[in-house]
């Protein structure tokens, strides 16, 4: 494809940096001299670890860094017009109508307290609209990023809609007054593979028709591969290697670039050879969970069985909102099971009675999709792993030393016990989520997309720690993503979840060789993939 005529580029960076301020006065550089340009009706992916300053970058184009930072040098350029200079006035008014902005997460750009429509219709009467065209416009954006029943949704909070349809309503708002640029911070990390595709076609379609030009931070290479024209790898707040995505993904000249590529999970790899049989520690039968009571509640799992014995990853995929999450609830008793029966090698705890949940807490562990809202901010890294090794029954053991041994364990030193959450990176607290669910010396451990909101090194790292913990301890996973790439890597068999049933389980190499539903066709028609880079 070619770069539409333009004299000017639609979005013109040159030599940019950022610096924070930090103790004294002294300034810390963290995007370093960064240039590119967008051309109007192009789509530029900008890819790099976690720290690298991708996020830094696009918050200066939109002039929404944190009060801490400031630009030190260079210019951002739309058709021509320095932004960094304009007044603050204009910029509001330049903010949505000329540029849109898709935040990484969706919890935090929300209001928790206004209904979803209000949310995007307050975005377009900002602009202009009049309330009657802005609710007719709410409605088509709605149906636009796949949420259905409009109607309904628009009346629903922030709460009530998983984090992959909240990603959906926080990018419906961002395209509500079309934009002719569009900065799209990790729009698509919290979403399926199909809702991903919807998303991502959405957007390719917004550019052919409006011809608005994109700035895609993501970490997908997949993503960029199938999305983007151009590409800007970035690490330690420079530009280590850019231009054509074809180019780039496969014959990348920088070390860096070629070390992301090779972190990529493999889907044409030999997936992992089944481990010797043993009898189910953690077994439902005809499970059913209804949220919002038995009445009038929401059916989120609706008679599922399934069966996880030591040494053993049963991964779970589906959509947001597919009831995976709830499912995995219910089998520790967050959630109450309305049917069916949980038993926990052989004997019954669906009552989930205080000595149920205490034996339930023994054999089974539970690390969660954010490591940062499960580890109390307040507490440090050993305050957290002490509760959790004097809460456990076994053997008493030092709690400093076994903190340590567990630290160790998952890869961190001694010199992180005294550390706050604050103080790590993703991958580091999810490592740290991990020690602590291995305090209690648990048989089974339940992940619930441990890795989503990792980059792909460092999720590579943390899929390779899983696996030797697993041939250490003989700890068995349910390991649930939407992520199918990562549930080939690490599972050896593979359940698919829709609309709260079981629609196919098998072994990891039938399910992705041989699948048999079409629901598991499309899902895996949808992974974007690097040979699609042209």
């Amino acid at each position: 494809m070619t770069a539409p005529d333009s004299v000017i580029p639609l979005l013109s960076v040159r030599n940019l940096s950022v610096g924070f301020s930090g103790e004294r006065g002294a300034i810390t550089q963290v995007v370093d001299e960064v240039s590119f340009d967008i051309d109007q009706g192009r789509i530029l992916g900008v890819v790099g670890e976690s720290g690298s300053g991708k996020s830094v970058t696009a918050r200066a184009v939109m002039r929404m860094l944190a009060p801490s930072a400031r630009v030190t040098s260079g210019s951002v350029l739309l058709r021509g017009d320095d932004i960094l200079r304009a007044p603050e006035k204009r910029m509001r008014a330049m903010r949505g109508r000329d540029m849109g902005m898709v935040f990484q997460d969706p919890q935090s750009t929300l209001n928790p307290i206004m209904r979803i429509g209000d949310q995007i219709e307050e975005s377009l009467r900002i602009h202009g609209v009049d309330r009657d065209a802005a609710r007719l416009r709410v409605r088509e954006l709605l149906e636009q990023v796949g949420i259905s029943d409009p109607e309904r949704a628009r009346r629903r909070f922030p709460h009530e809609f998983s984090g992959g349809m909240r990603q959906r309503v926080v990018i419906a708002t961002a395209l509500a007054n079309s934009p002719s640029l569009l900065i799209a911070d990790e729009p698509t990390t919290a979403l399926d593979v199909t809702v991903q595709a919807q998303v991502l076609n959405l957007l390719l379609e917004m550019r052919r028709e409006l011809g608005i030009a994109i700035l895609l931070i993501t970490h997908d290479m997949g993503v960029v591969a199938d999305t983007c024209d151009e590409v800007l790898v970035m690490n330690g707040g420079r530009v280590v290697e850019s231009g054509p995505v074809g180019a780039v993904l496969t014959t990348p000249k920088d070390a860096y670039t070629r070390r992301l590529l090779a972190a990529i999970p493999d889907l044409t790899a030999p997936t992992r050879p089944a481990p010797p049989a043993s009898t189910a520690v953690l077994q439902a039968r005809e499970v059913r969970t209804v949220i919002g009571g038995s009445r009038h509640g929401h059916v989120a799992v609706d008679g599922v069985s399934l069966s996880i014995a030591r040494g053993e990853t049963l991964g779970l995929v589906g959509e947001s909102g597919c009831g995976k999450s709830s499912l995995s609830k219910t089998l520790v008793g967050l959630l109450p099971a309305a049917s069916g029966s949980i038993e926990l090698r052989g004997s019954d705890v669906t009552a989930m009675t205080t000595k149920d949940r205490a034996r339930l807490s023994d054999s089974v562990q539970y690390v969660f999709q954010d490591p940062l809202a499960s580890l109390n901010p307040r507490r440090t890294v050993a305050q957290s792993l002490e509760e959790a090794i004097e809460t456990a029954r076994g053997p008493r053991r030092d709690p400093r030393a076994r903190s340590t041994e567990l630290l160790e364990r998952v890869g961190l030193g001694p010199e992180s016990l005294d550390r706050y959450p604050h103080a790590f990176s993703g991958g580091q607290r999810q490592r740290i989520g991990i020690a602590r669910a291995l305090a209690a010396d648990p048989e089974i451990i339940i992940l619930d997309e441990p890795v989503s909101a990792l980059d792909v090194s460092i999720q590579a790292q943390v899929l390779d720690l899983l696996v030797e913990l697993q041939d250490d301890l003989g700890v068995g996973y349910l390991f649930i993503s939407h992520d199918l790439a990562v549930i080939r890597s690490i599972s050896h068999r593979v359940m698919v979840m829709r609309a709260g049933r079981i629609v196919e389980e098998g072994d990891t190499d039938d399910v992705f060789e041989r699948p048999q539903h079409e629901y598991t066709q499309q899902l895996l028609s949808s992974i974007p993939r690097l040979e699609d880079a042209e």
